[in-house]
């Protein structure tokens, strides 16, 4: 039994690596006997959380089953969510020694965003969660489309919960994969920066020895609001080019671009505010005056980082 596993992990791996990093084709198109692979626009009436509907950007990442996701909510009011590292890989059946299948014969794929303290977001201005940070999804290879099973559990198949393949990618799917990879870049640089602030707070050896740390709580929120200030002044600004080099030729799809950029940018910016505020353990609900001047340096941190990203809307 192992033996027969083994092999097939081994045919599995062949079967997902060789199907390249394919960010604008259709997985129907793949080769024959070839697995699955999501690729392009997906467009849904009604998601199972209740926002209603949505266009969802699945871009191949490397090998494998990682993707760049960007998601467009709402209609003429966009909320924009993107995720830099989603895994969607086939799922395993341990008992039968295969890969999963629901009840109508269709493959079963694990869903698995990965934003917490890694560049990306997932949650809308309300901190509502655009779509699901892990469940199980299936997938119709022949009429190129999938399903969530877990949060659509009471009506999984409803031709309204079915995200369908457009033929055309998001205005700002280019953009958005450029800006993932810039982001990446971004969050090492801090997660650098921040090491020494935390080194600080909490202790821990350093180029100048081992150091106790310190309580004062209004200190550390100083110090981190201090880093986004930083971004916000010397980082983020580079990213302007980013905006220039992706628009698109085109002069309609330019405009739509132009539209729909002030409402990714500002959930960029959260995103990179919330970045240090995971990383920080800081919790704004918190925030109830007791650090009056490091709670006030964190909420202009965040105002900071998003009059940063809007700028580069008029660019």
């Amino acid at each position: 039994m192992d033996m027969c596993r083994g092999w097939t992990l081994f045919i599995a791996v062949l079967w997902l690596g060789g199907c390249g990093d394919d960010t604008t084709g259709s997985p129907v198109d793949s080769e024959p006997g070839s697995a699955p692979r999501f690729s392009g626009t997906y467009q849904v009436e009604q998601r199972c959380n209740g926002l209603g509907p949505a266009r969802v950007d699945l871009t191949a990442r490397g090998r494998g089953g990682n993707y760049f996701l960007l998601v467009r909510g709402g209609d003429a009011s966009p909320v924009y969510a993107a995720v830099d590292r989603l895994e969607l890989d086939l799922a395993w059946n341990n008992d039968s020694e295969a890969f999963e299948e629901a009840a109508d014969g269709l493959p079963i794929y694990n869903w698995q965003a990965r934003p917490t303290k890694d560049a990306g977001w997932l949650e809308g201005p309300q901190g509502t969660e655009q779509m699901p940070e892990a469940g199980r999804v299936a997938f119709d290879r022949e009429n190129n489309r999938f399903f969530f099973e877990t949060a659509c559990a009471e009506a999984p198949r409803a031709p309204a919960h079915a995200f369908q393949h457009q033929d055309t990618r998001l205005v700002l799917h280019d953009l958005n994969v450029a800006m993932a990879k810039a982001r990446a870049d971004l969050h090492q640089q801090a997660g650098l920066r921040y090491m020494e602030q935390r080194r600080d707070y909490q202790g821990g050896s350093g180029r100048e020895g081992v150091s106790a740390g310190h309580e004062d709580r209004n200190r550390h929120l100083l110090n981190v609001a201090e880093l986004m200030q930083a971004d916000a002044k010397q980082n983020v600004p580079g990213l302007a080019r980013l905006v220039a080099e992706n628009r698109p030729s085109d002069e309609a799809a330019a405009q739509r671009y132009q539209q729909e950029l002030p409402a990714y940018l500002r959930a960029a910016a959260r995103a990179h505010a919330r970045w240090y505020i995971d990383a920080a353990d800081i919790r704004l609900d918190w925030f109830n005056g007791n650090y009056p001047e490091g709670e006030a340096a964190i909420r202009e941190g965040m105002a900071a980082l998003q009059d940063a990203y809007l700028g580069m809307a008029g660019q």
